[in-house]
């Protein structure tokens, strides 16, 4: 009976090779970062202790962590607006397809991969060095990276299915500002908000996240309950965030479903 290869001739010896190498690059990772089983093992013994004294809540904080999650709500809001405006204009600048001049385009989408790749938590600490402490810092903190966010989005959404409609109006002889407001803005509008979406949640958790930098909400909150090691207080705070999170998730999904049978 002839024999019928299934895999590729050399796969096996090339998968048992792949598997050496990321085998040897985990250890060498384990080696480099130093990682101390012994001291893990004898520090579990306290972990029964910390949460048994997370196992209480203090509604006195309620009201005040209510406050300050309409603080970091609206500065994610107000962040976000401006974010979408600036990420709209640049993406259009940005888009292959459409860009006025190439080199421009080049240029925007590169020095927006280099702001992406800094996380917001050291813009921030960049920007307080500047600006000081305060909401101002996170507005600013939290829009470098939105705005990054967003226009490396938008700029992938004009491409994939801007192509059709471009070439289109050019026959026609529209400008390029007639092809932007009257072709690209409606094909596109349906994916720009599924990310806008996607970017208010982010910027809710990014102004949490700034809370350890002294940036006001509830992330300001939290980080005062944890330094001072209240627990009761902090367990109260966990669990309202993840509720806000959670509230965020329905309404951000019942808005991107609507917004897609309303298209469909």
């Amino acid at each position: 009976m002839e024999h019928i290869r299934v895999t590729s001739k050399g796969s096996v010896g090339k998968s048992i090779l792949l598997v050496l190498i990321l085998g040897a690059v985990f250890f060498a990772a384990v080696k480099l970062i130093n990682l101390d089983m012994q001291k893990f093992y004898e520090r579990l013994e306290n972990v029964p202790v910390v949460l048994s004294r997370m196992m209480a809540v203090d509604f006195s904080i309620v009201p005040d962590a209510l406050l300050n999650i309409v603080t970091s709500l609206a500065l994610a809001l107000l962040t976000l607006v401006v974010a979408v405006f600036l990420a709209m204009f640049l993406s259009f600048l940005a888009a292959s397809n459409i860009a006025p001049n190439r080199y421009l385009a080049i240029f925007i989408k590169g020095f927006f991969a280099i702001i992406r790749s800094v996380p917001s938590l050291v813009w921030g600490l960049m920007v307080i060095a500047s600006l000081g402490f305060g909401n101002v810092s996170g507005f600013v903190a939290i829009l470098i990276s939105a705005v990054g966010y967003l226009t490396k989005t938008f700029t992938g959404s004009i491409e994939e299915t801007g192509g059709e409609i471009i070439e289109a109006m050019k026959a026609t002889g529209a400008s390029w500002f007639k092809i932007i407001y009257h072709g690209l803005i409606p094909l596109c509008i349906t994916a720009f908000v599924a990310w806008i979406t996607v970017c208010f949640e982010t910027n809710v958790s990014e102004s949490i996240g700034l809370g350890i930098i002294g940036v006001g909400g509830i992330g300001l909150l939290l980080t005062q309950a944890i330094n001072t090691y209240n627990y009761a207080q902090t367990t109260t705070i966990v669990i309202m965030i993840c509720l806000l999170m959670v509230v965020l998730e329905l309404v951000m999904t019942k808005m991107k479903n609507k917004i897609k049978f309303g298209n469909s």
